[in-house]
């Protein structure tokens, strides 16, 4: 069997959904959960200003959330004690100094909120989280054309460009990567590169990745894909490889199920949180390591003779 299709069927998909026109819209009467707080906070190893956003779920239907102002929030982890400062002009975020954590170390993060509109007493959130170890580096990144017979859902094989990068797995076959591509130093978001956005490790493990003991009739194995349309020759596309637990993945995935048109809604879905408190507050503290390289596009890769 392919190996491009073992690695889809391995991939996270959740759900594969099938729109229908309707004349009608249909709003449903869905009942509102408690009101909670929200924690979305995250530390890699990278050198630069961490982020964590406090709010609380708002209604089913609602694109407004009242976000949390006044917080003191921290992490301690590895020996060093990291400070989050609320931005002034963007209430609820709260930025951290460059710094940059330390990949196989715990993190502990407290927020306490002593003004707040549920309790009369503070609000006291805390998550211990380990930042997962990574490989070393990405050696490079190829750009090259679909080699797949068999083709791959909704990618459109002539057009496709499969960012393949080449560096030495870790043994761990647990590691997950949460998948990033840029170009020309923009992020880039478009389809299909989404449908590679959770890449799991899982069989390819103690491999050097795309190496010749790794390939199956010498195709190789991408972590995203570009549609040519988007690119230039001479581009930069750059592939940064997020190193996440699987807890965080399972957390992402509910995210990516809940229904209505805030992923912080009243009504939560059945989503994961690492977040303790005693005020019932649902989010996670995410913490992980990066590897990143770059690949050039070139036109005359994809001629064909």
């Amino acid at each position: 069997m392919n190996l491009l299709k073992n690695i889809l069927r391995s991939l996270p998909f959740s759900a594969l959904l099938l729109a229908s026109s309707c004349t009608d819209d249909i709003v449903m009467e869905v009942p509102e959960g408690q009101k909670r707080p929200v924690v979305e906070a995250y530390l890699t190893d990278e050198v630069k200003q961490h982020e964590t956003i406090l709010s609380y779920s708002s209604e089913f239907y609602s694109n407004d959330r009242e976000m949390i102002t006044g917080a003191e929030v921290y992490a301690v982890g590895a020996g060093d004690t990291i400070y989050y400062y609320e931005q002034l002009d963007n209430p609820g975020h709260y930025l951290t100094d460059s710094v940059a954590g330390r990949k196989s170390h715990t993190y502990h993060l407290e927020v306490t909120v002593e003004d707040n509109t549920l309790y009369s007493s503070a609000l006291r959130m805390n998550s211990d989280t380990y930042m997962p170890n990574n490989a070393r580096c990405i050696d490079s990144v190829g750009l090259l054309p679909l080699l797949n017979d068999e083709g791959i859902p909704f990618v459109d094989e002539e057009a496709a460009v499969c960012v393949c990068p080449y560096f030495q797995t870790l043994s761990n076959a647990d590691i997950v990567y949460n998948v990033e591509l840029y170009l020309n130093g923009k992020r880039f978001k478009n389809r299909p590169s989404k449908l590679f956005q959770l890449f799991q490790m899982q069989g390819y493990a103690g491999y050097y990745f795309n190496g010749p003991e790794m390939l199956n009739n010498n195709i190789p194995i991408p972590v995203g894909i570009m549609n040519k349309s988007y690119l230039h020759e001479g581009d930069v596309v750059k592939v940064k490889l997020y190193s996440i637990s699987k807890d965080y993945l399972y957390f992402l995935i509910g995210q990516k199920l809940a229904i209505g048109v805030n992923p912080a809604m009243g009504a939560y879905p059945a989503i994961t949180t690492n977040i303790f408190s005693n005020c019932f507050a649902i989010g996670w503290f995410a913490t992980t390591s990066m590897i990143e390289g770059e690949g050039i596009y070139h036109e005359s890769v994809f001629d064909v003779e």
